[in-house]
């Protein structure tokens, strides 16, 4: 029976039933009256007591009507105002607001003939998709509150179930969408095609609002959107439902801090946040800025007041044991993923498993590529995009990267530890298999006989790859490699990528004391190449870490050895030069740099070559030949251009900037350093970024731009402190000393050199503490205390002369010898200025030169001999023009560098 029938059937009965009861009633009454009264009163009477059973009757009829319409309409507004309550929408105002401008436009609707099929629709379709634990469906009903004024026909809910064990299928919703709309359970049609033409038809005319929440895929949904132009629908999903809207679908991504600290605090209360607001970000980063892992992290806290902010903290630490802490009553964030885990394709899983128990990093196809899926990998993303497990960032240009959201990862590896151990050895095989081939095939760009261990299609596969870009980004995952092929017993992989890592020992960062197990040759290795390959990187990696002597000790070079590879002995001499460098032994380090540059000369061995002369230029620098130091820096510049390394041509490129500002060419070392910096952050190589800017900010003081020379040394610390470079920061502060000092700031240049000292002296560099002395004794000069600049001058020169640091040495004696003059005691202070112009004058020095030269003509005119400092000055002038441009300059006054 219908709505309308049941309706009228009670109407009929109450009628019915009032009139036997006036029947009745009206019999009765008139036998009291006529027996009572004379006949004409009676009648009269008679006549009353019909009209007001008459009256009662009507009465009865019209109250029954009206609380039947009443209950009608109750029923009515029940069945199509079904918008539950919902949680408070907290942050996402932006999300939101274009969601409210999409459904708030509601057109009139046309009450002409439907539209043949959903692409002719006129009904609006949004479609809201993001990751489980997101907030899509918290966003999508607090959107539909909002609007529901603008649709006064009603506002219907379905829960699809996409995310449960058995989706709800289009059948099963459509008849929850006809039975709302008062069509009888006898009257639904039998077919989903019949259903959906009704719904159609009905919805037509109205302005209707339909939440598809929960939807599982395209097919599930397509039988239930309407089409009349003033219906909306607004779905969630997890999946885009690419065919369903017209328009695109409206992502929702993660909130930011600010956003998830609020969500935070509406669930744990804001007092408690704010008490704490450090530990409370801590907890949102651990929770990923997930609203539903900070929905049950917060409700934990609220359940708990004994439970502070630091014990929630430190119980979410643990990524092993996260996913444990976040289950709240109903809501599990594992349960969650769970659902749409368990829908992936079996070899999805096991590729995405397995990546996810890589140590965290950027992700690309190639990664897909190589973990043992048949189905390719472009169809493995794919599906795992669909589902929100998975982001794509980047563009055609930059490559496309990916990304999995913390907590997806930790579930995912968990997920893979449960895989048979069986299946599990064969993905890792092929894995560690790929990334020996990878990282060989890059290495055999700088060891050009690497090239036959790999396959021709393997290179030139990797050939658009920056290989100091990939590795340094893999450098973690390659060392995973080592490792699991050492559990696998692939010990010659293992061995052969460590090999491949020697060749990138200057683009990444090794952990402390890592080398000797990296580069570790197992009993098991023969291979001479190999073998020596690993002794050179624990030799490199030890020069690194501050013993130079254990790098000598593993490359002793005085032992004859007539089977060595000359091409592998010149490397062992690079590395020994660095060595006896680090022990600021330069002489012996020059010797050593210029033997392996001549030997791989002879080679086709590029990228040694042009690291040994990198080296040389700066051996050559610190020696007093900085013309020499141009010469093979700008030879190694032009075969890092020919071998395309981006990477090694900004580093050259900086190097060679700072020999030009030992030249006095700072108009050309500017432009080389502002590109090697540019560089360096296209390679997101922001240590080498920082030493760009710390080079440039010397430049810019040579050029007299001392503001600019400060900005750039506040960059250069902001990048190496939190870096816990205390070498740079050391280097950085002792810039800032001339820059204040020229400002007229000596106070503060004092106090900035003795912060300068203490970092030195805590990393334990002799020569650069030497350097600080220095400008510690210069400091005392300007300051008229000469007496008091003697000694640190003195311990500078010690350490200077000692490591064979000409040029150091030479400046230090050259302010001593300004000291001395100062004091009076000028046979010192000839002896310390002609040291210094010896050494200026056996180099491409002029402008130290001249600079010298103006102090020994004010010690000679000091000591009355007035006759040799015009000689003097006459001759230097007529043979260095940079000494006529100081003229009237002195040592005691002028900030060294910067006239």
């Amino acid at each position: 029976m219908s709505m309308a029938e049941q309706i009228s059937s009670r109407r009929n009965t109450i009628l019915l039933a009032g009139t036997a009861f006036s029947a009745a009633a009206l019999s009765a009454t008139g036998d009291l009256i006529f027996n009572v009264f004379a006949e004409p009163t009676a009648r009269v009477m008679s006549i009353g007591a019909t009209f007001a059973a008459g009256s009662l009757v009507a009465y009865q009829v019209v109250k029954a009507r009206q609380e039947e319409s009443v209950r009608v309409v109750a029923s009515d507004r029940t069945r199509r105002h079904q918008l539950d309550r919902v949680e408070p929408l907290v942050g996402r105002e932006s999300l939101l607001g274009g969601l409210l401008t999409l459904l708030r436009d509601v057109p009139a609707p046309t009450r002409g003939s439907l539209p043949v099929g959903v692409t002719e629709s006129q009904a609006k379709i949004v479609v809201v998709h993001g990751a489980a634990g997101v907030g899509k469906t918290t966003l999508a009903l607090n959107a539909a509150h909002r609007v529901k004024d603008s649709y006064p026909d009603g506002q219907l809910y379905v829960n699809l179930q996409g995310d449960g064990h058995t989706p709800k299928t289009s059948s099963e919703a459509l008849e929850h969408l006809l039975l709302s709309l008062d069509v009888a359970r006898g009257d639904l049609p039998a077919d989903v095609d019949g259903r959906t033409a009704l719904l159609r038809s009905l919805t037509n005319d109205q302005r209707l609002l339909i939440v598809l929440d929960n939807a599982h895929h395209t097919e599930q949904v397509r039988p239930l959107l309407p089409v009349g132009a003033g219906c909306s629908v607004l779905i969630t999903s997890r999946k885009p439902l690419s065919g369903v809207a017209l328009r695109e679908a409206l992502p929702v991504s993660l909130p930011d801090e600010s956003e998830a600290l609020d969500v935070l605090a509406h669930y744990a209360g804001r007092e408690r946040i704010t008490s704490d607001p450090v530990v409370a970000l801590q907890i949102t980063r651990f929770c990923g800025r997930l609203p539903l892992a900070l929905r049950i992290v917060g409700s934990k806290l609220a359940q708990r007041p004994d439970l502070s902010l630091s014990r929630m903290r430190a119980r979410l630490e643990d990524e092993k044991l996260r996913l444990r802490e976040l289950v709240f009553e109903d809501d599990s964030l594992h349960a969650c993923l769970m659902l749409t885990y368990r829908d992936l394709e079996e070899t999805t899983r096991a590729a995405f498993g397995l990546i996810a128990t890589l140590p965290v990093g950027r992700l690309s196809d190639w990664h897909f590529e190589h973990v043992g899926t048949a189905r390719g990998a472009f169809a493995t993303c794919d599906e795992l995009i669909e589902v929100s497990l998975m982001e794509a960032q980047g563009n055609e240009e930059a490559g496309t990267s990916y990304r999995v959201h913390d907590l997806v990862r930790v579930f995912a590896a968990e997920q893979y530890e449960l895989q048979p151990p069986e299946e599990r050895r064969q993905h890792e095989v092929r894995l560690v298999k790929a990334y020996r081939e990878a990282a060989v095939s890059l290495a055999s760009q700088r060891a050009p006989e690497l090239g036959a261990e790999v396959s021709a299609e393997r290179i030139n596969d990797l050939r658009r790859e920056s290989a100091a870009g990939w590795v340094s980004a893999e450098q973690e995952r390659l060392r995973w490699a080592i490792g699991r092929a050492r559990s696998l017993d692939m010990y010659p992989e293992a061995a052969e990528i460590g090999e491949a890592l020697s060749y990138f020992l200057d683009d990444i960062n090794l952990p402390a004391g890592s080398a000797d197990w990296l580069f570790d040759a197992t009993p098991t290795e023969t291979r001479p190449r190999v073998i020596a390959s690993l002794r050179r990187a624990r030799a490199s990696a030890a020069v690194a870490e501050g013993a130079p002597d254990t790098a000598l000790t593993l490359l002793d070079l005085d032992e004859p050895d007539d089977s060595a590879d000359p091409v592998g002995r010149a490397r062992d001499e690079m590395v020994v030069a660095r060595g006896y460098a680090a022990k600021r032994d330069f002489r012996v380090a020059l010797d050593h740099m210029t033997t392996a540059a001549e030997q791989l000369r002879t080679s086709d061995d590029a990228w040694h070559l042009l690291n040994s002369l990198e080296k040389l230029g700066e051996f050559q620098r610190w020696r007093g030949s900085p013309e020499l130091a141009e010469q093979s820096q700008r030879e190694a510049l032009r075969l890092a251009e020919h071998t395309g390394d981006l990477r090694a041509q900004a580093r050259l490129r900086r190097t060679l900037a700072e020999t030009l500002g030992y030249l006095r060419r700072p108009e050309e070392a500017a432009p080389l350093l502002e590109s090697a910096i540019h560089d360096f952050r296209v390679l997101n190589d922001r240590r080498w970024e920082g030493a760009g800017l710390y080079a440039l900010g010397k430049i810019y003081r040579l050029l007299g731009r001392r503001q600019d020379a400060r900005e750039r040394y506040d960059r250069a610390e902001e990048i190496f402190g939190p870096m816990g470079e205390r070498h740079w920061v050391g280097r950085v502060t002792n810039a800032r000393i001339r820059v204040l000092a020229g400002m007229g700031r000596l106070d503060e240049a004092t106090a900035t050199a003795r912060t300068a000292l203490s970092l030195f002296e805590q990393v334990g560099d002799e020569m650069w503490q030497a350097h600080t002395q220095r400008d510690i004794g210069w400091l005392h000069i300007k300051a008229g205390q000469s007496e008091a600049a003697v000694e640190p001058l003195t311990q500078a020169i010690q350490v200077t002369e000692r490591a064979g640091d000409a040029y150091a040495g030479s400046m230090a004696r050259h302010l001593r010898g300004v000291a001395y003059r100062e004091l009076g005691r000028y046979p010192e202070a000839h002896a310390d200025l002609e040291a210094a112009l010896d050494i200026y004058r056996s180099g491409s020095y002029e402008w130290n030169e001249a600079a010298v030269t103006h102090d020994v003509i004010r010690v000679l005119r000091a000591e009355g001999r007035t006759a040799e400092a015009d000689s003097l000055e006459e001759t230097s002038a007529a043979s260095n023009p940079i000494f006529i441009r100081m003229r009237g300059r002195d040592g005691a006054e002028a900030v060294p560098d910067e006239d």
